[in-house]
């Protein structure tokens, strides 16, 4: 059982994106998969339960005396609980936290996004100490343009701030677009590789342990990755 906690203090990151592409590639190795959205918006469970045609058990937490209770009871059910949470600061985000093995935080090419990154990153860490227990944490790039000034502006801000930030970044791509209508996770392109990508990286972190016997799976980059 694997717990990931999607968290960010500026909205529109890129967090149901990121967690979409996650799900689609769990799901499509035949483990099974609960998500929780805390998200008074509701986007991701909206998604799963109108549009995705998984077969993906969701819950719409909003109470958040709620979050934790519901998490465990997940986490019970499913190899891999999602956890989605309302931007800005808010009491369920850090229970979400201290649930969690990896808190994935989204960022876009934005000085201001950095500015927030870095805020959830220490908000994920204040939260570790006060539950006395490791919580790793790791930044996402989303909508990402290669081989931009931005891009380079906004990566050299990262690590100034030494953030630590995953390998794999989601593309400013039509396809992420395309899948809030049609429900489809890419499979195969660019989209289809980097969300392979995504969960490899985020397993070789160790937070995917119920993927620690399965072989790891081929992925086809039909890209070169660029900064």
């Amino acid at each position: 059982m694997s717990t990931i906690t999607l968290a960010t203090t500026k909205g529109g990151a890129g967090k149901t994106t990121t967690a979409q592409m996650i799900i689609g590639a769990i799901h499509r190795l035949g483990y099974t998969i609960g998500v929780i959205d805390c998200d008074e918006n509701k986007t991701l469970s909206r998604w799963l339960n109108n549009t995705s045609k998984m077969a993906v058990e969701t819950s719409v937490v909003l109470d958040e005396s709620q979050v934790v209770k519901e998490i465990q009871k997940f986490q019970r059910k499913y190899d891999c609980v999602i956890v989605d949470t309302p931007a800005g600061y808010h009491q369920s985000t850090i229970f979400a936290m201290g649930c969690s093995d990896l808190v994935l935080i989204p960022l876009q090419l934005s000085y201001g996004d950095v500015t927030e990154a870095d805020k959830t990153y220490r908000l994920v860490k204040s939260t570790a100490r006060m539950a006395g227990k490791e919580i790793k944490a790791r930044l996402v790039y989303t909508d990402y343009v290669p081989k931009t000034k931005i891009a380079k502006k906004v990566r050299k801000a990262v690590d100034d701030l030494c953030l630590p930030a995953l390998k794999t970044r989601l593309h400013h791509l039509v396809a992420y677009k395309d899948l809030t209508f049609t429900g489809n996770v890419p499979k195969k392109g660019t989209a289809g590789a980097q969300g392979q990508l995504l969960v490899q990286e985020i397993r070789k972190l160790g937070c995917l342990s119920f993927m620690d016997n399965q072989d790891e799976q081929s992925v086809v980059v039909p890209f070169k990755e660029a900064s």
